[in-house]
């Protein structure tokens, strides 16, 4: 796993220092690029000469990037990395009795030692890491608008799974409510209203930037939506789990999204509406980072087909033909009625359309 731990008001000299690090580490993978495959450095002293003053740790760290992107044909950026010998993690006791973490790393100066923001979660593996649970990575320094982070990649254990008797959770996906997941009776609701919005807002500011040819406030446009995006879904994810860990579930089962060709299923109309449009719903990365979270926490995912869930009942299985219009599943045989989405959620749980392949 990556956790993403941001500098807490580094110097303006320091963040001067740490740019200047960006623009070199680019400048030598550009020119390390140029050169004839059999006559690129593998060592950074024989690098040396082809960077303006990059420390070794960089250096060799740049060249292991370099041949990872072997597609790669120019970059655009390339942000310093450090491998688990040239990074550490520190923590120190406050004077007020609580911690203060740090992070050193080689600079174009000298080792510095930076402190950084913690929250709870993170501080659970960075604990971890001290402890010696969790293997370091490697950790990039990363600039995302005016503010400085480092990417730190950690292996942590597995928790063991819990038992195969334990709970099940189903998870629905959707554009009115974004997630439903449903476990014993409870169901955790997450409205699709506030991502249909913020799409439509940038697609609105897309075209207005178009029309006067600002490419570059464009791309910075695309990348702030989709850190936007990414951070919604991390915060859903573990809400999902956090909300399965308190019902005692063993299994969450969902959807499976692989090779659903979203152009067959939406009309013109929808496909025009960035707020309804599927091709613009993280769906995917949201049930990415489901798996991962729910690992971490021994609980099992499985797929299950897609088929008729938003059609049956689960308590009957009496099937009806299409799906109701409004919010309210109404179960022409047993006459139950119940939430759209929480009864898809339940029949999900069930696997009434049989686990994916």
């Amino acid at each position: 796993m990556t956790i993403k731990l941001k500098l807490y008001k580094p110097t303006l000299a320091k963040q001067k220092m740490y740019q200047e690090m960006a623009d070199r580490c680019t400048a030598f993978a550009n020119r390390y690029l140029q050169l004839d495959p059999k006559n690129r450095p593998k060592t950074s002293k024989q690098a040396k000469q082809y960077s303006d003053k990059l420390p070794s740790a960089v250096l060799n760290q740049a060249i292991k990037d370099i041949k990872a992107n072997k597609k790669a044909k120019r970059f655009k950026r390339l942000w310093p990395n450090f491998n688990n010998q040239n990074f550490r993690v520190e923590k120190e006791a406050s004077q007020d009795g609580g911690a203060v973490w740090k992070v050193s790393f080689p600079t174009l100066e000298k080792r510095v030692g930076v402190p950084v923001e913690v929250s709870a979660y993170q501080e659970k593996y960075l604990e971890m890491l001290l402890s010696g649970q969790a293997k370091q990575g490697a950790a990039r320094l990363v600039r995302r608008g005016k503010e400085w982070f480092i990417h730190l990649s950690l292996t942590v254990p597995i928790a063991e799974e819990k038992s195969r008797t334990s709970k099940i959770m189903g998870i629905d996906l959707g554009q009115i409510d974004l997630l439903v997941a449903t476990v014993a009776g409870q169901t955790l609701f997450f409205s699709g209203a506030p991502l249909a919005y913020v799409r439509r807002r940038f697609a609105k500011l897309r075209r207005s930037l178009q029309k006067a040819g600002a490419h570059r406030a464009l791309k910075r446009l695309g990348d702030r939506e989709h850190r936007w995006a990414t951070d919604v879904n991390h915060k859903i994810s573990r809400a999902v789990v956090e909300f399965a860990q308190i019902h005692g579930v063993g299994l969450i089962r969902m959807e499976d999204l692989t090779g659903v060709r979203w152009a067959t299923l939406q009309r013109k109309g929808q496909k025009r509406d960035h707020g309804r449009n599927l091709d613009y719903w993280p769906y995917y990365q949201l049930q990415q980072f489901i798996k991962y979270k729910a690992a971490l926490a021994g609980i099992r995912v499985e797929p299950v087909n897609r088929d008729n869930t938003s059609l049956t009942c689960s308590r009957c299985g009496e099937t009806v033909k299409s799906r109701p219009r409004g919010r309210w599943f109404k179960c022409p045989r047993c006459k139950r009625t119940m939430h759209v989405d929480a009864n898809a959620a339940s029949n999900i749980a069930q696997a009434i359309s049989g686990l994916a392949a």
